[in-house]
């Protein structure tokens, strides 16, 4: 497996990490795990501290990424904020449509294809409707929810910002649309 399909498959592994949800409120004895998945940020954010202080190549590293904050240390940082202030019924939607869409785009993007936006916002608003769908049910706020958050991520991953990274973008702009839809901003 080379460095570009390892790095797809780290990025269709992120719904994974919405386990989180159901692992136990205490980890060990005085470790919570909102505290284990701080700590695995603060871990994630170290190495990439010492990575651009050394300047250390990482494979499947994209050219961009050496000298600026790696797509890993900015999805830790997002996958954290997600999973610290919102519920599974948006976070994992969303980790699957950052996780599943970005990879497509990015071969779309690769290719060329003439399917580049239409195809990523129908298969984005198709996990929404299955996500969203199967905790709040097939209901008619879910649909219009899903047709307007699919555009908007796609729309947010197209931007370019020079130190921010898509799939931080891809996992905070869509999350903080659904939870004012659906009434559950944490503030």
């Amino acid at each position: 497996m080379g460095p570009h399909q390892f790095r797809r498959l780290v990025h269709i592994s992120a719904p994974l990490f919405c386990v989180y949800y159901i692992l136990p409120e205490e980890l060990f004895p005085g470790i919570g795990r909102d505290q284990g998945v701080i700590f695995i940020m603060l871990l994630a954010l170290g190495f990439e501290a010492l990575r651009l202080i050394f300047l250390i190549k990482v494979p499947g590293m994209r050219p961009y990424e050496f000298e600026r904050p790696s797509a890993a240390a900015w999805t830790a940082v997002g996958m954290t904020f997600a999973l610290l202030l919102f519920p599974v019924e948006l976070t994992l939607p969303v980790m699957m449509g950052m996780g599943w869409v970005d990879p497509i785009i990015g071969e779309m993007r690769k290719r060329k294809s003439d399917l580049y936006p239409s195809f990523p916002v129908i298969i984005y608003a198709a996990l929404m409707v299955v996500g969203l769908g199967y905790f709040y049910g097939l209901t008619p706020m879910v649909l219009v929810a899903s047709a307007l958050v699919a555009p908007l991520a796609v729309f947010v991953e197209s931007l370019r910002v020079r130190y921010i990274d898509d799939d931080i973008m891809l996992i905070v702009v869509p999350l903080l649309f659904l939870a004012l839809v659906f009434g559950q901003l944490p503030l």
